[in-house]
């Protein structure tokens, strides 16, 4: 699958280590504004430890076939998508997914999860994909909500971040609602 390009200014590339200061640097742009809804922003404080994260992005490709995409706008570096897990035993993956500020609201999220399922459900035979968002999250609760998941349960007190807890939504599209246009 990757690199795929999804439209001519939109590709998919497997995050690498040469990708470690764009990557950083693009988090410290985005840091106030992600940190609303992502844990790990105060402990990715230098480029070592964002080239920790892929080095480990790596090693879990490597070892179970879950990946982390670099979205890359042009030649620019604007997102991070992947799995989260992926669990093989019972066809099942959770994805996650950021963008920076300045390319949100321009549909590369939606063709982003949208490349990732069609991934999951025709290459790697899953059956069921999870999108777990805060439940505050409007922005990225639109996403699995356009693309046909289904709100299934609210987790309550699901996530910590930083000084307090949040909700989250709990999306699933099952591959034959998937099938089926639902």
């Amino acid at each position: 699958m990757l690199p795929h390009r999804l439209t001519p200014e939109i590709t998919l590339r497997l995050l690498q280590p040469h990708h470690t200061d764009a990557l950083f640097d693009l988090t410290d742009r985005n840091r106030e504004d992600l940190r609303r809804w992502l844990p790990w922003l105060d402990s990715t404080r230098s480029p070592d430890d964002t080239r920790d994260f892929i080095r480990a992005t790596l090693d879990t490709f490597a070892r179970t076939g879950a990946f982390t995409c670099g979205i890359w706008h042009h030649t620019n570096l604007c997102g991070v998508i992947g799995f989260n897990t992926l669990d093989r035993q019972n066809r099942s993956a959770r994805i996650g997914y950021w963008l920076d500020a300045q390319h949100r609201g321009k549909g590369i999220m939606t063709a982003c999860c949208r490349a990732l399922v069609d991934h999951a459900f025709s290459e790697l035979d899953l059956h069921r994909i999870v999108i777990a968002v805060a439940t505050d999250n409007h922005a990225s609760q639109a996403i699995p909500e356009r693309l046909g998941f289904t709100k299934e349960s609210v987790q309550r007190d699901a996530e910590r971040l930083y000084d307090r807890f949040v909700d989250h939504t709990i999306n699933v599209l099952l591959r034959p609602d998937a099938q089926a246009g639902r």
